[in-house]
């Protein structure tokens, strides 16, 4: 199951962004990436493939936690697939690119 959290402008919309905590003993940075894009998406992350998602096509994955894993001062920003995605020190949010 998603831990991910999703805002929308209404009840019945899409979700705009989705935020999905990291860290900790929690999910990777790039986790949090798959999950947040695959909240938006409407699939489990791991049909995002299917979906013609695939992150390391854009991102090498092992960088991105090495950048921002146990760092209080990360702010990477990067799109991926037409989202555009900032992984902070505690969480990843993607929105869809030109919201």
């Amino acid at each position: 199951m998603s831990s991910a959290t999703s805002e929308s402008i209404d009840s019945g919309s899409v979700p705009e962004t989705a935020r999905v905590p990291h860290g900790g003993d929690g999910l990777a940075p790039s986790l949090a990436v798959v999950e947040a894009i695959a909240e938006l998406a409407g699939v489990e992350p791991a049909e995002l493939s299917a979906e013609g998602i695939v992150l390391y096509d854009h991102v090498d994955p092992d960088a991105l936690n090495a950048l921002v894993s146990g760092r209080s001062d990360a702010d990477v920003s990067l799109t991926v697939a037409g989202y555009d995605i900032r992984v902070g020190p505690d969480s990843a949010v993607a929105r869809r690119s030109g919201n």
